[in-house]
């Protein structure tokens, strides 16, 4: 596309209530922390998620996501990188008989098509400033374009706040104000600041198994309308110290979403050459299985 290079260049709210009335189910215990030793990176510590699925026969498809996460701790400061890939392509055959009743050769034609792509990579700094109060400062770049985004970068600052450590239970909130460019498929880039409010939110429910969840609202302060959340709830079970299993299921919402460009056909079925915009649906899930490695 046109405006592919400018972000190459630049690099809802009830749920949250339902998510903490689930996590205030959970046992909460005194605060107990354990000696970690250098993990393989040394004093970074890394997983990896890796999903993928392929079918084949008639049709023929296949599912890939990676993500990472790189964390590095000091005494009163935290750096977090994360990365994430999904994309996901469908092959379709079309099969024709050319020739006689009596002699005939089979013509087959593959087109594949990618379906799904999804990007992200981010960065984030926090600094302790008491025991539950984080100060925090990040970067996020994603790209979603079959969500008609071709890019957006956001800038981020704010402030965050432990709600509960316990034994079993973790709940941690942070709010602050953002700066995003953002670029739809074939529009122009525009700008606006915002403000984004972040619930996370972790129960062990055995030693080897804990459900997660993490509920992101965004707004765009420019038109407070043009507001969007991502939720996110996985249940992980470990097979190992290093190996571990996942389920999740990811949802976004937009309440205004990206406008997407159709040609236009008369009620004789036949095309007028002109073409309208209409908006994309406002929801998107994803529900993958992972395995997860830990560094």
């Amino acid at each position: 596309m046109r405006n592919r290079t400018i972000f190459r260049k630049a690099a809802g709210r009830a749920a949250a209530v339902l998510f903490l009335a689930v996590l205030a189910l959970g046992p909460a215990a005194g605060i107990g922390q354990e000696v970690e030793k250098p993990g393989l990176l040394g004093p970074w510590k890394a997983t990896a998620e890796l999903s993928y699925v392929a079918t084949g026969g008639n049709t023929a498809t296949s599912a890939f996501s990676l993500g990472t996460t790189f964390v590095r701790k000091w005494e009163k400061d935290i750096l977090t990188f994360k990365a994430y890939a999904l994309r996901s392509n469908n092959t379709m055959f079309t099969r024709r008989a050319v020739g006689t009743e009596e002699d005939f050769e089979i013509i087959e034609q593959a087109v594949k098509a990618l379906v799904a792509e999804n990007y992200l990579l981010s960065g984030q700094y926090e600094r302790r400033i008491s025991k539950k109060l984080l100060g925090q400062a990040g970067l996020i770049w994603d790209r979603n374009r079959f969500a008609g985004v071709a890019g957006r970068v956001m800038f981020t600052a704010g402030l965050g706040y432990t709600l509960l450590e316990a034994e079993r239970t973790k709940i941690k909130a942070d709010a602050g104000l953002t700066y995003t460019r953002r670029e739809y498929v074939g529009l122009e880039a525009t700008s606006f600041a915002g403000f984004r409010f972040n619930l996370f939110g972790e129960q062990k429910l055995s030693d080897s198994s804990s459900f997660t969840s993490q509920f992101v609202f965004d707004d765009n302060l420019k038109n407070t309308r043009d507001w969007r959340y991502d939720w996110t709830n996985s249940f992980t079970a470990a097979v190992s110290k290093s190996l571990a299993l996942k389920v999740s299921l990811r949802m976004f919402y937009t309440r205004v979403p990206a406008l997407q460009s159709l040609p236009l056909y008369d009620p004789a079925g036949l095309p007028t050459g002109l073409f309208v915009n209409v908006p994309l649906k406002s929801l998107d899930t994803f529900l993958t299985t992972s395995l997860v490695i830990n560094f």
